[in-house]
């Protein structure tokens, strides 16, 4: 039998009947690959949530899902697998699968598909991997695919609850035929990520769009006061009560910025894997500082419900590329600077712990952030092909703010006056 392969052949080498260490560290390659592209999707949907708890805390579990996969993919360069610089998406084993998810009509159909379906499928995969590979051979990659085969239990009780929480305030149940074909489907991935997929294809340079992703808008979480236009102003000479409160509520707007950064980990070209990891954490990150808002609220004696959500910012990033969307989040941070440090020195001054820790984290946060951007604008920049040099996506994305994102906040500035 000829050994020649027609060019864009997909050829496949079983990895069951090899003892090599780098063919067999392929299988935590694929695993690697696949659970990037799982939790881009999944981040796709955190937008669509309306459970306020359930907003809240997927996003921690998105990043842990990727801290998981870190550890992999340096395993597998410990078995002499070649782990590329760049995440081809499309080059993914169980691409069909993940493209099927990405059709889900509700967060219902998300949960039950991708977190119990998909999610038990690789558990099972993981569990046929270690019976295989018992003993000291291979014991190094054991606590590491543990560690994941773990994280996938705990994510699936956390959906189960998820699902059970979302019908009991919605009504809202998985369309049992969407996961009945999700579920067909994950038939052959135990299969595909025993094998050696060696189809190369081309890098993907634009915003990805597919199934019901991305999301155009946010979702009001359930009971939450709608702030259409934002929180509203200080007015003038405010008393420390005053803008302690309005900074908790601008704390909690920043689950937009959680939303946005949802979105462009499922949205964003091909980019290096970092790329994906560090965008993970930063959208926790945001997350994180709405809930410093939530939790300054409740000293308040209120709540995030009441105080209310905006979706305006998040809904007009959307209008923008992946690459305009990062530098319009980047420099919004960078300008942002002066005012925190000055919301400190005033928590500072009141003795106001709880504002104090929040305005400190923050700082350290964004100017993690920051450089984050500045690391990877460039580096968007050179993949897709972009014209424009880093200065003047910088000053498009400023001059974007300023003239389109800065007016859709003005009526409630106006109404005050």
């Amino acid at each position: 039998m000829s050994n020649k392969r027609m060019p864009n052949e997909t050829v496949y080498f079983s990895l069951s009947h090899e003892v090599n260490p780098r063919v067999r560290g392929l299988f935590l390659k694929n695993l690697a690959d696949f659970q990037t592209e799982l939790a881009r999707v999944v981040a796709g949907f955190v937008p669509a949530l309306v459970i306020w708890r359930q907003r809240k805390e997927l996003p921690a579990l998105i990043f842990r899902s990727l801290r998981r996969v870190q550890d992999l993919r340096q395993r597998g360069r410990e078995l002499g697998v070649s782990f590329e610089e760049m995440h081809f998406s499309a080059n993914v084993a169980g691409r069909q699968v993940l493209d099927k998810l990405c059709a889900a009509n509700s967060p219902a159909d998300l949960l039950q598909a991708g977190m119990i379906v998909i999610y038990g499928a690789l558990h099972a995969a993981i569990e046929d991997y270690l019976k295989r590979n018992e003993g000291v051979y291979d014991l190094p990659s054991r606590p590491l695919l543990e560690a994941d085969r773990d994280e996938l239990e705990a994510q699936m009780d956390w959906a189960q609850s998820a699902l059970r929480e979302l019908a009991a305030d919605t009504g809202v149940e998985p369309d049992q035929s969407f996961v009945g074909e999700v579920t067909a489907l994950c038939a052959a991935l135990h299969a595909a990520l025993r094998e050696h997929n060696a189809r190369s294809g081309s890098a993907i340079t634009q915003g990805r769009r597919l199934g019901t992703l991305p999301l155009a808008d946010a979702r009001l979480p359930l009971g939450f006061h709608h702030l259409e236009f934002g929180p509203e102003p200080l007015p003038e000479n405010p008393a420390y009560a005053d803008r302690e409160r309005y900074h908790a509520v601008n704390f909690l707007q920043e689950v937009q910025a959680a939303d946005s950064c949802a979105s462009m980990l499922f949205e964003s070209p091909d980019m290096p894997w970092n790329y994906f990891f560090d965008l993970s954490r930063q959208m926790w990150d945001e997350a994180r500082h709405a809930m410093f808002g939530e939790a300054k609220l409740l000293e308040l004696g209120t709540n995030a419900a009441a105080a209310g959500l905006s979706t305006k910012a998040y809904a007009m990033r959307q209008t923008l590329a992946p690459l305009d969307r990062y530098a319009a989040l980047s420099t919004q941070e960078a300008d942002a600077f002066p005012g925190k440090h000055a919301g400190l020195k005033d928590a500072v001054a009141h003795n106001d712990e709880l504002s104090a820790k929040a305005w400190s984290y923050d700082i350290s946060d964004e100017t993690q952030h920051l450089r984050f951007g500045t690391k990877w604008i460039p580096v968007m920049i050179e993949k897709i092909g972009e014209a424009r040099s880093y200065e003047q996506v910088k000053a498009d994305a400023c001059n974007w703010r300023a003239s389109v994102l800065a007016q859709v906040y003005k009526p409630a500035a106006a109404a005050l006056k």
